[in-house]
């Protein structure tokens, strides 16, 4: 297979977290070198490192600069995938300091390790998040990001620093702004596997009304297109949704996958409150995604 990540050095941030360890879990059969970091790593990781020799794993925190800079320097990546991050969904601005640290000044250790480095692709996990609730729906990626919380004002931030220190650097970037995913084995933090795990041990789940809408995709898609995405010939500037660019509400996506387990019944539909400030509607638009898709096959 004619491949950019095929026989090269491949680096992921963040490779002890959801995506970054299911994206390893691809990337080891491309023949390639895959270096993950992370500060601990799960399971899928851990299981990786043991079945595969081209996997390595750093236990390292980004906001080390001296340690990320040796770690950097000695592997020599040709394609970074920059998916570590601090995910807090509170809306208080005491969390604001901590997330500042790891997602936008550990963004800027991660650049500057790689500055004396020849990289052809720098891949960064932003977020939905950051076109607010005042864009027009579907988000696409020409609107002005208005951030609704300080999770996705420091993504925004992180997302502005790559892009002004890779013109000055001259380096190439690609901004994947990634909605809603779903799969196997996601921490507890996400709805699906909350709502999953409360119907696998025949719990009943409770929910708002679920009026909210957003935009699914399953975790294997999402993959599917980040490797596409990469394997790409050109070193461009790039920012792109990764999303469907069809939404559903929570309720309905929640009876869907109750209905698949035969357990509608343990869905209780309205038992919580709604959030202050609440998202009612996050769905991107996929044109540009389909675009560079398409064009690669």
């Amino acid at each position: 297979m004619n491949s950019l990540l095929n026989n090269t050095d491949i680096f992921i941030t963040g490779g002890g977290g959801y995506l970054g360890s299911k994206l390893a879990e691809k990337l080891v059969h491309y023949n390639s070198n895959i270096f993950l970091l992370d500060i601990k790593f799960n399971t899928i990781s851990k299981k990786l490192d043991h079945q595969y020799n081209n996997l390595h794993l750093y236990e390292c925190d980004i906001t080390n600069y001296e340690q990320l800079s040796k770690i950097c320097n000695d592997i020599n990546p040709f394609i970074i995938y920059h998916f570590a991050a601090l995910l807090e969904r509170n809306r208080d601005f005491s969390i604001f300091k901590r997330l500042y640290k790891v997602n936008v000044e550990g963004t800027l250790n991660l650049l500057e390790s790689l500055s004396n480095i020849n990289y052809t692709k720098f891949i960064y996990a932003s977020s939905s998040e950051v076109y607010g609730t005042t864009n027009k729906i579907p988000f696409s990626e020409d609107q002005i990001p208005f951030a609704a919380s300080p999770y996705s004002l420091t993504k925004l931030m992180a997302e502005e620093l790559i892009k002004t220190y890779s013109n000055i650097k001259n380096k190439p970037y690609t901004i994947m702004r990634l909605f809603n995913f779903y799969g196997d084995d996601m921490p507890e933090n996400f709805f699906y596997s909350q709502l999953i795990n409360a119907l696998k041990r025949n719990e009943e789940f409770n929910m708002t009304g679920g009026e909210q809408i957003r935009d699914f995709l399953p975790i294997e898609q999402v993959l599917e297109y980040i490797i596409k995405i990469s394997d790409t010939n050109k070193s461009d500037q790039i920012l792109v949704n990764v999303c469907s660019g069809t939404g559903i509400k929570l309720k309905d996506f929640a009876r869907e996958i109750a209905k698949k387990m035969n357990k509608e019944h343990l869905l209780k539909i309205g038992a919580l409150k709604y959030r202050e400030n609440e998202v009612w509607n996050m769905v991107g638009n996929n044109n540009l995604l389909s675009d560079i898709i398409n064009k690669n096959g």
